[in-house]
């Protein structure tokens, strides 16, 4: 009989386990039953792992470790409740290449959602966007200062990380003379929480309100969905739990689920499922924030399925590393042709109706180029290929980023540069017969969809209608069709969990 050496319980108990238990399977559950059985925090950080997959960034252990990001009195601080955890053997740091740091819940079989971390995470960001004007709408917090996670701006709530975060003026979250209270959040877009999963974040509310005696806090859990001992719980603890089917509608809650199915395999539904895309663009796109992430990451999926045409294969998301500085950048879009005799890093800018990339976003482009010939140099595929450069954008490009532009690919005679603006991305669909994908970007990218339906209603042209479309293609839409596609995507029953019925990539 021994007793773990690592002091996990509270009031000084010990855990004892039999020598040929130790790192079995039956020996971390049933530490984390004890840990859970006595509220320590150490289980709370283990769940919240849990309920993102047990596997997450490092930058993101104090918002699910339930612990204060900053020292309190009488509270473990999370950068020690790390420390603990990974003393014990709980919890083991590595370095992937592709996404940073990382923190791995070791030997615990009790895991929540099946996606991978980097799909889970842009589907999380797109999320937060959602439910950040959601609360921007609903006069929930001032309407510039909520922040959300992997922003500049976003700081603590009192000593506590959370994934959005505002101050707000609402009358029974208001202190004395005005004083204002918070808004809090976390999101999680993948899987079912389990009352365990939720009691990080009852930790951080419940002390939060205690830290701030004088004002109120509104914690939101937002999650794909909860089991109903969890919503008790967190109903028990004053803590608002929704689903992005309570928050905006089920068409949008299915799109969520679609898009996060999605981004487990980018590359495989860009290159054959153009009608998923259409999709997630016609029932996503009311929920983005001004932070345009839902379009760029739609984007570059458009602009997958549209370089594949004369592609050997596509892929999306590639990390690029300079094996001799260590940098990393990624690569938006990797297209190969001619059996890998030639390669193509595509660059997405993708941007709402009317918008304009300037020359800094351009001189971020061409400073990435170095890490990315430097990769392929050494690449085992590619060290010999051809390699250009395209920055591909549903916008326009401003006089300056033009000029560069022209400047740039007049000096870089070995790796050619190109660049295609909206107009020319959507001629490339028109040109490929892909009326669907053309629809939707003329009606998401190019045009607000609004001015539209004024022309349905009316019954007549709006002049300027087709303003900064090519000439040659602005006889390619009718407005009748854009108009239907519109009011079929509004007017549709609301889709099943999995809306379509595509085949697998």
């Amino acid at each position: 009989m021994r007793r773990f050496p690592i002091p996990l319980l509270p009031k000084r108990e010990g855990y004892l386990y039999l020598d040929g238990q130790r790192n079995t399977e039956q020996f971390w559950e049933h530490l984390l039953r004890d840990l859970r059985a006595t509220g320590s925090v150490y289980g709370a950080a283990i769940d919240g792992m849990l309920a993102r997959g047990g596997t997450i960034l490092a930058e993101d252990f104090p918002t699910i470790s339930g612990a204060p990001a900053r020292p309190q009195k009488k509270q473990l601080a999370a950068d020690l409740v790390l420390k603990r955890l990974q003393a014990a053997g709980a919890v083991s740091a590595i370095h992937d290449p592709d996404v940073g740091d990382l923190l791995i819940a070791r030997g615990f079989t009790e895991r929540t959602g099946k996606a991978p971390l980097k799909a889970r995470r842009l589907a999380e960001v797109v999320l937060l966007d959602g439910v950040r004007e959601w609360a921007r709408k609903m006069g929930m917090a001032s309407y510039n200062s909520i922040t959300i996670r992997g922003e500049d701006a976003h700081q603590l709530v009192g000593a506590f990380a959370f994934d959005l975060g505002g101050p707000s003026f609402l009358l029974p979250l208001q202190g004395p003379a005005g004083k204002n209270g918070f808004v809090v959040a976390d999101v999680f877009a993948d899987g079912t929480l389990t009352p365990p999963q939720l009691q990080f974040f009852i930790r951080k509310a419940g002390m939060l309100k205690a830290s701030l005696p004088d004002i109120g806090v509104l914690s939101i859990l937002v999650a794909d969905s909860f089991s109903g001992p969890a919503l008790t719980a967190g109903h028990a603890a004053g803590i608002m739990l929704a689903t992005p089917k309570d928050l905006f509608g089920q068409r949008v809650g299915s799109a969520m689920r679609t898009l996060l199915e999605t981004l487990r395999n980018a590359a495989g539904y860009a290159s054959t499922s153009p009608d998923r895309l259409v999709y997630l663009l016609d029932n996503l796109v009311d929920i983005e924030g001004r932070a345009g992430n839902l379009r760029g990451i739609l984007f570059e999926l458009v602009a997958g399925y549209l370089a594949r045409r004369d592609a050997v294969s596509i892929d999306i998301g590639v990390v690029a590393t300079d094996p001799e500085t260590g940098r990393k950048v990624e690569i938006d879009v990797q297209k190969v042709t001619a059996q890998a005799a030639a390669v193509t890093a595509i660059e997405c800018k993708g941007k709402g109706p009317g918008g304009i990339v300037g020359a800094e976003e351009v001189r971020r482009w061409l400073a990435k180029i170095p890490t990315i010939k430097a990769h392929y140099r050494s690449h085992r595929y590619f060290c010999e290929a051809e390699v250009n450069f395209e920055l591909w954008t549903s916008g326009t490009f401003d006089p300056e980023a033009l000029t560069l532009l022209e400047a740039e690919k007049a000096r870089r005679t070995r790796t050619p540069i190109g660049w295609r603006d909206g107009a020319s991305v959507l001629e490339m669909a028109a040109t490929a017969k892909e009326k669907a994908v053309a629809d939707a970007l003329f009606q998401h990218y190019l045009k607000h969809p609004l001015s539209e339906v004024v022309v349905q209603i009316n019954g007549e042209a709006v002049p300027g209608a087709t303003e900064g479309i090519a000439p040659e293609m602005r006889g390619y839409f009718s407005y009748a069709s854009v108009n239907s596609r519109a009011a079929e995507s509004q007017a549709a029953p609301p889709p099943a969990p999995q809306p379509l019925a595509l085949p697998a990539p």
